[in-house]
């Protein structure tokens, strides 16, 4: 009998569901909205339910899948499959997934952040398959990351390691959503990318960016900036160069600070391309050890916005080799 796994994707907008096997092959995809305004109870109803149904849809029986794993927005308990808090879902305040889960569908459930799970993707199955040591920044509404350290999912010491977009790259810089100042979320997130080019627009006006967005600086995006930029606007231009030279920053300083062999950068931002990396790696030139520079690449992710879900069944698949659910502080609070 052929064995299965299944990889959950939960997010603000949409949960998606893979069934894989243990070589990574994926047998059937299947993505529903989260309608996280219905409450949490809803939610959870709505993973029972695209978990049901993936290997139905498959012509799975139920007994091949061996185990699930979920990826979800937030802090996330590891060890106890808690979501402590997550502020893409109203109202979820340590909600226990992993029981609850286990309960419905009798398997069992491994749970982890969603960027460790996206950069445990890439890992297993995308740009870093040849590495041990990789860095992952997802870079998108927010800034996300992961980090791997000798094949494994990096936690520290209370499962809040890889907050990547929430180091500081300027000091007074503007403010970042989690209240710090001068974040690396709050200079190269999408989010930013469209602040600067509404600030830049409220004062010069001769930029294809002006026609891009009708004339309205607050409907200005970062898909309108690169857009604009690709077709050589200046003003959009400068503005993706400063943003290349705030993440390059960043990279340098993850370097710096733990030497790895591989920087992947994804997410819907890193759709820039080149316009992007360039800046990021003059940057990095500039500011990272010469030692640690000389072993490390810098390259974009493979798997899309399927990094969730294979990644999700690669944690599957180690936690029931392993028979465990990811070693690590267990919380008592």
């Amino acid at each position: 009998m052929s064995t299965w796994y299944l990889g959950i994707d939960l997010g603000g907008s949409n949960i998606s569901a893979a069934l894989m096997d243990s070589q990574g092959r994926m047998r059937h995809l299947k993505k529903i909205k989260t309608l996280a305004h219905e409450g949490r109870a809803k939610v959870l109803s709505r993973i029972i339910e695209i978990a049901k149904a993936v290997p139905q849809e498959a012509g799975i029986k139920p007994q091949s899948v061996l185990a699930i794993g979920i990826g979800a927005p937030g802090i996330i308990d590891v060890p106890n499959g808690v979501v402590l808090y997550s502020p893409n879902l109203p109202g979820w305040k340590k909600v226990p997934i992993k029981k609850t889960l286990q309960t419905a569908l009798k398997k069992p459930v491994v749970i982890d952040n969603d960027a460790n799970v996206a950069a445990y993707g890439e890992k297993w199955q995308g740009a870093g398959r040849k590495y041990k040591d990789i860095v992952v920044y997802t870079l998108g509404t927010g800034v996300g990351g992961g980090i791997i350290v000798d094949g494994e999912i990096f936690h520290g010491h209370s499962d809040a390691a890889g907050e990547l977009g929430h180091m500081t790259i300027i000091p007074d810089g503007p403010r970042c959503g989690c209240g710090n100042h001068g974040c690396v979320e709050a200079l190269v997130s999408g989010t930013a990318i469209a602040r600067m080019a509404r600030e830049a627009l409220a004062k010069i006006t001769q930029s294809m960016l002006y026609e891009l967005c009708g004339k309205i600086p607050n409907e200005v995006t970062a898909k309108m900036v690169f857009q604009a930029a690709r077709k050589g606007d200046q003003l959009a231009l400068e503005i993706v160069t400063q943003t290349g030279q705030y993440l390059g920053i960043a990279i340098a300083n993850t370097i710096n600070l733990l030497n790895p062999e591989l920087i992947i950068i994804g997410g819907g931002v890193s759709g820039a391309g080149e316009l992007l990396l360039r800046p990021a790696r003059a940057e990095v030139k500039r500011r990272a050890l010469k030692d640690s520079l000389a072993c490390v690449k810098i390259v974009a992710a493979q798997l899309g916005d399927q990094a969730g879900v294979i990644g999700a069944a690669g944690i599957a698949i180690l936690a029931k080799s392993t028979r465990n659910n990811h070693p690590g502080r267990r919380r008592t609070a």
